[in-house]
């Protein structure tokens, strides 16, 4: 399921979010741990241009119905003025980016 959150709830992360792990074309994602104690990767996405708003709701759209194992799940999102929010289950593994691109890691058994 997918919830909207409150700006609030987001800062409220005992990190603030400020731990970087990654950046994407329209802003950055951050590890944040809630007080509920689950862990998130919070994409944050400084609205500024049309496709930026446009892959915003796409990603929402595409993320609220397609559900694999091997996906991480959207949980929520969060609309603030020109800044955006989407917040995803954290997986504490690498990323298939990792995988691809260093040659020392083992092959995927999948």
């Amino acid at each position: 399921m997918c919830w909207k959150f409150s700006y609030n709830e987001i800062k409220k992360a005992p990190n603030k979010i400020s731990t970087v792990i990654g950046r994407v074309e329209f802003g950055e994602m951050y590890k944040a741990q809630f007080s509920n104690v689950s862990i998130a990767v919070v994409k944050h996405i400084s609205i500024g241009l049309e496709q930026a708003m446009d892959e915003f709701y796409r990603e929402i759209e595409l993320l609220v119905r397609l559900h694999h194992r091997h996906l991480v799940a959207l949980r929520g999102f969060c609309i603030i003025k020109q800044h955006r929010f989407l917040l995803y289950e954290f997986k504490e593994k690498d990323s298939l980016k990792d995988h691809f691109h260093s040659p020392s890691r083992a092959l995927l058994s999948w």
